[in-house]
């Protein structure tokens, strides 16, 4: 389908359709905890709450997500359960899901992707904010189904409300927020503002951070080729400078909304690769995006949703104060979703998606030829209810397409490596997935699930041939890849009142023609393709298994109005094998266990908690174990309420054993350490 004809498809369509009717809907929650009964916007149109899902769901929202939020989303969520993150030093960090990460999780802005890079590379940073989300969702484990085959280990949903989904009252409401000190010396101020009337509202967020170099307890390389006169105490260039903003109003009508907004980010940060000069990322992204509803029926369909995004995105990697290669990405996404009315006992919603990303690179490290990559998508999801027991079906078909544009002449080929200019490479894949919720007693749900899914390869797997100083390694496709298949099983147990509430959840997934990175031999590549003898690896595809569980149960020991006191016990476990020839998969998550302890009353609200991470000793060939680590991090806040306004303030402590911590999902393990003990303040006011 022509790009010119799915976008054009996208606007006329949706903006037809939305202003035939539709109601505002109802105000988000916010609550202070994960609450199982709280409705998931990222499970789609069907009025879900994460108590009646049969996969694994997080919500963070309220007070935990206050406590978390740091300045990137992969940190933002790493003590979630199942969740760790790609680490590449306070600039970029990227969420990994049960161990998988890149193109294998979708990362959304308000229900669409992000539109950015950060899927590209780990020293790629997303270009979203989590200081302005309200809500974050995370859905573990394959979420094809709705958002694309690049969805199969999982989903994170970061909703900011720049787009008002409620009408306003004639008043303004919003927060102002200062915080600073940490690891980092960090210096931030931001504000949120939103008012209107019954048919329209405002909304306007603005945001301004400074961080120095991180502050790590010893020195930041232990590799093999560790200079021995290296800094102790800091993590060499790991500052950042950022700067967001969006705008987005929204008009309301008796039966429908619609609405747009305008964001801009942009952010310099140093990559801490030990390099020489120093390599940074200079990164700006504009995006538009709309977002409309309607709520009354027509035809056979109860409602209809529309999201569309619009993005231009560029980087430029500099190398001191040289640019050494810039990136481009020009790209949109749109869906539309149509909940329609009960056919006997089913209820259920029907969708399309289509995307297009026109993706460059210029100057010394060009990995990948530019390229036009289109998707488009239809998918249904049905679900049948019983008082003790509901049952999900759902299947999706996507079709990919791929155009290189010119492709460089004198580039190596490995055995499997073609590329040609103008070459067009596409493909189709077919996911499915069936679930049952059981109802056993009240307030306990059991799920299971079973998904088949289909992931289509991208132009980086399929047409790499470069150096990539970002994973320190000459990484080269295999031209002849196609589609990797996945079948798994996904169990959880859920609580969600009473002196118990949480969850357990377990999970295996098994891949045909997995796709991964494996290296060559030393020669492969000639010196004149690679002249800092960078490690050659090739993308290439094998069978592989991954399975494990995650836990996080809170006992109420006090639970009365004004007065709480909470422990939680969590922990996760992922374990990887390449079953060609029966090796682990490279830089797995380890072992994960700790306990929190949460006390509050109507002002005062603290928490503590012991995280500690198990030795990673099952490494990939020519990888390095990872040691184990114990973090020790307290939150202290106190609430002041005011006339119309609330003021919060807070201090949190992380890392206070000042432990050296190394991610064993990150490339710069060995080479950049989490930060060491640190303090820090802020005030919030809300009104």
């Amino acid at each position: 389908m022509p790009k010119n004809f799915r976008l054009l498809f996208f606007v006329l369509t949706s903006t037809a359709l939305l202003r035939a009717q539709s109601t505002p809907p109802p105000a988000p929650p916010n609550d202070d905890t994960v609450h199982l009964d709280a409705f998931v916007v990222t499970a789609g149109g069907n009025g879900q709450t994460a108590f009646d899902l049969a996969q694994g769901t997080s919500i963070l929202t309220g007070a935990e997500l206050a406590r978390r939020t740091q300045p990137s989303l992969g940190e933002t969520l790493s003590a979630t359960p199942g969740v760790t993150s790609t680490y590449f030093g306070p600039g970029a960090s990227r969420p990994v899901i049960r161990g998988l990460g890149g193109d294998r999780i979708r990362v959304l802005a308000n229900g669409v992707g992000s539109l950015d890079a950060s899927n590209v590379s780990p020293d790629h940073t997303t270009a979203l904010e989590p200081l302005f989300a309200s809500r974050i969702e995370v859905l573990r484990g394959p979420s094809t189904l709705l958002y694309g085959s690049s969805a199969v280990g999982g989903v994170v949903n970061v909703i900011d409300n720049a787009i008002p989904s409620v009408a306003g009252d004639g008043t303004a409401h919003g927060a102002f927020e200062v915080r600073g000190l940490g690891a980092a010396d960090e210096r931030a101020a931001l504000a949120s503002i939103e008012s209107g009337t019954a048919t329209f509202a405002l909304h306007v967020n603005a945001l301004r951070r400074r961080t120095g170099d991180v502050a790590i307890p010893g020195v930041a390389r232990i590799d093999a080729a560790a200079p021995p006169d290296q800094p102790t105490g800091t993590l060499p260039n790991s500052a950042t400078d950022t700067q967001s903003g969006s705008v987005g109003g929204t008009a309301f009508w008796s039966a429908g909304h619609l609405g747009a907004a305008l964001t801009q980010y942009q952010t310099i940060y140093g990559v801490p690769t030990g390099e020489d000069p120093p390599v940074s990322i200079n990164l700006k992204q504009t995006r538009f995006d709309l977002d409309g509803e309607i709520t009354e029926p027509f035809g056979i369909f109860r409602s209809a949703t529309a999201r569309f995004g619009y993005a231009r995105y560029r980087h430029s990697e500099l190398d001191g104060s040289d640019i050494g290669t810039t990136f481009h990405n020009r790209a949109w996404e749109g869906r539309l979703e149509l909940p329609h009315v009960a056919l006997g006992d089913f209820s259920g919603t029907v969708g399309v998606q289509s995307s297009f990303s026109d993706f460059s690179a210029t100057g010394e490290e060009v990995v990948t030829p530019p390229s036009r990559t289109g998707t488009a998508a239809l998918f249904a999801l049905e679900e049948w209810k019983r008082p003790r027991l509901t049952l999900q079906l759902g299947a999706r078909y996507e079709r990919q397409s791929i155009t290189l544009g010119e492709v460089a002449p004198g580039l190596p080929s490995p055995p499997g490596y073609t590329a040609t200019s103008g070459e067009k490479k596409s493909l189709g894949g077919v996911s499915a997935s069936s679930g049952v919720v059981v109802y056993p007693a009240e307030n306990y749900s059991v799920g299971l699930s079973l998904a088949y899914s289909e992931r289509l390869p991208t132009v980086q797997e399929l047409f790499s041939n470069g150096p990539h100083g970002g994973t320190a390694a000459y990484e080269v496709g295999t031209s002849t890849l196609g589609v990797e298949r996945s079948l798994g099983a996904d169990l959880s147990v859920r609580k969600r009142a009473g002196f118990v509430t949480g969850s357990l959840g377990a999970f295996v997934n098994r891949f045909r023609d997995y796709v991964y990175e494996e290296p060559l031999a030393s020669n492969a590549i000639p010196a004149v393709n690679n002249p800092d003898a960078l490690t050659p690896y090739q993308f290439v595809a094998a069978d592989a298994l991954f399975y494990g569980g995650e836990a996080e149960l809170t006992f109420h020991l006090v639970d009365r109005p004004g007065r709480r006191f909470h422990t939680t016990l969590l922990g996760d476990y992922v374990h990887a094998q390449q079953t060609t020839a029966d090796t682990p998969l490279p830089r797995l998550p380890p072992l994960r266990y700790g306990v929190r302890f949460d006390l509050g009353d109507e002002h005062w609200d603290a928490s503590a908690e012991i995280r500690h991470n198990l030795r990673q000793n099952r490494v990939s060939p020519g990888e390095t174990p990872t040691a184990a680590a114990t973090l020790l991090n307290a939150n202290l806040a106190y609430t002041l309420p005011v006339g119309r306004c609330t003021y919060a303030f807070f201090l949190r402590a992380d890392n206070l054993a000042n432990a050296e911590v190394r991610v064993s999902t990150s490339f710069l393990k060995d080479l950049a350490p989490l930060p060491g003990r640190s303090l820090t303040l802020g005030v919030r006011t809300s009104f």
